[in-house]
């Protein structure tokens, strides 16, 4: 079974409060990596990189940034199953990642083997239509 790792979700906006149950000390006591699962300067790695930054000032350690686009926004959470589970490494997914078990032959489960600590954005769909439309 995998270990659990923490992760910012795209639900995700403060700092990065949960230390791994399998360190010892205080934490953070080495730079913090943050996985983004989106090309350096669009929305969402503007996003994170405040967010990295006012983390950094309160956790006292460098938040270094490490973009992982492609793959529908999952590189970030596979990456994060190979990590050591120190809480150290953290990383902003997409929900997406929730549809992996469903389309994609995986290894760990998106639901128990991360642990989300953090939410920024939300999702609202719906069904839209031409103005002129009878609906």
């Amino acid at each position: 079974m995998m270990q659990r790792r923490h992760l910012l979700a795209v639900a995700a906006a403060a700092p990065f409060p949960f230390p791994s149950r399998a360190q010892s000390g205080p934490w953070p006591n080495q730079p913090v990596k943050l996985l983004i699962a989106f090309p350096a300067g669009g929305p969402t790695d503007i996003t994170m990189r405040v967010l990295a930054e006012n983390a950094a000032k309160l956790i006292g350690q460098p938040v270094l940034i490490e973009n992982r686009p492609g793959a529908g926004g999952t590189l970030p959470a596979q990456v994060l199953q190979q990590s050591k589970p120190d809480g150290h490494t953290l990383a902003q997914i997409p929900l997406g990642v929730f549809r992996l078990p469903y389309t994609t032959k995986i290894n760990w489960d998106p639901v128990k083997d991360i642990s989300y600590i953090l939410g920024i954005t939300g999702y609202a769909f719906g069904v839209v239509v031409p103005s002129e439309s009878p609906h």
